[in-house]
């Protein structure tokens, strides 16, 4: 093999191993079957008054539900990927919006009994990584990035990073959120963004999202390493496009130019075009603002791009949505099969949104959108694996 073989080897990314932990269902392959029948983890909560996406087979505990989650779905990638702990030279990069915030609302509410069972500990945002780390036993880079709900494509851009700058040649890219909680609920309830009765995405019937727990993890490395393990592909981490709009602490800014700055980033890293587009997992809240900016964007950039939005499906898991979503962007690609857009109703926009499963012979690229508080434009694309 050439030299600058060897080098594309070193510096092409790849996906080996998925895990996921949704309110659809437990694990990668049934939440992605159910994705694909097109149902929905979210339930109305008589007490709460809401509709939520919350994962029934924990136990309600004094320990972090987020760190529960995270941890099942990192060993299902592992054992996915056909990895063995421990993975001394394996970088962790671990994001979430919410950490363990609802830990810190117990502690709040019950001081005393949190620490007399010694949990305080758990409520350090930068203890899911650190935890993570110690159940991989890692002695390589360990990062907790933080982008509200851009944070998980952050995390894949990072994890990237570690991989491509010769840190290490596999990272686990990580994120997590169950921040169904008497805060978290307050302050969504305070800029009308939550669903009363449903969750129906870029709809005319919309009325914003449904808080839900989840998380997801990707095993990433080089394409060298894949080669040298005979593992399975996924895909390829292409590129991605990450700015800010510095415009309000909440609201994106309507003009649009950071969001379509970072997916023209995205692109030209990536090296495809937005003709080359296939499918696009878009943020999709459900809100009235959210969904008319996304679909601005895909009018005026991806007029023949396939859409689904699937937090109709999981609900909205803040910092864990982004890593649920690009999962379902490599699923897609895997089996060449677009998923539906749960819970939609009469379409609002002039897009080509996936209302029934469909299949896609020739799918090469997909994109994955997220946007946050403060914000946050993160775009991800991810390309079939190569042929070898």
């Amino acid at each position: 093999m050439k030299s600058w073989d060897r080098k594309a080897d070193r510096t092409t990314v790849v996906v080996t191993g998925i895990g996921m932990m949704t309110a659809i269902a437990s694990g990668r392959e049934n939440t992605w079957q159910k994705l694909l029948e097109n149902k929905s983890g979210i339930k109305f909560d008589h007490q709460l008054q809401l509709p939520v996406a919350k994962i029934n087979c924990l136990e309600d505990s004094h320990s972090s539900r987020s760190q529960d989650l995270l941890e099942k779905a990192t060993l299902e990638a592992i054992v996915d990927s056909n990895l063995e702990i421990p993975l001394l030279k394996c970088g962790v990069v671990i994001g979430s919006s919410r950490s363990n915030q609802r830990e810190l609302e117990l502690l709040l509410d019950k001081p005393d009994q949190i620490l007399i069972e010694n949990k305080w500990w758990q409520c350090q945002p930068a203890n899911l990584s650190a935890q993570i780390a110690n159940l991989v036993q890692t002695q390589a880079p360990v990062l907790s990035p933080m982008a509200a709900c851009a944070t998980a494509n952050w995390t894949i851009a990072q994890a990237v990073e570690l991989i491509r700058s010769g840190q290490c040649n596999m990272a686990i890219a990580g994120a997590t959120d169950a921040a169904i909680t008497p805060l978290t609920i307050a302050g969504f309830q305070k800029i009308s963004v939550l669903a009363k009765s449903g969750v129906h995405p870029f709809s005319q019937e919309r009325e914003g999202f449904a808080l839900g727990e989840g998380a997801a993890v990707l095993v990433l490395e080089s394409l060298e390493s894949a080669r040298q393990r005979g593992c399975q592909i996924y895909g390829r981490v292409l590129g991605w496009g990450i700015t800010n709009d510095a415009y309000h602490a909440t609201s994106p800014n309507p003009d649009n130019k950071m969001a379509a700055i970072a997916i023209k980033d995205c692109l030209r890293r990536s090296q495809i075009s937005a003709a080359d587009i296939g499918y696009i997992n878009v943020h999709g809240t459900a809100t009235q603002m959210n969904d008319a900016r996304e679909a601005e964007l895909i009018q005026r950039i991806f007029p023949d791009s396939k859409v689904s939005a699937t937090k109709g499906a999981t609900g909205h898991t803040l910092g864990a949505t982004g890593m649920i979503e690009a999962a379902f962007c490599l699923l897609a690609l895997r089996d060449r099969i677009l998923p539906p857009t749960v819970g939609m109703q009469t379409p609002a926009f002039d897009l080509r949104m996936i209302q029934q499963v469909e299949r896609a012979p020739d799918l090469q690229y997909a994109l994955n959108f997220s946007f946050g508080f403060g914000g946050q434009n993160a775009i991800v694309a991810f390309g079939q694996k190569l042929y070898w």
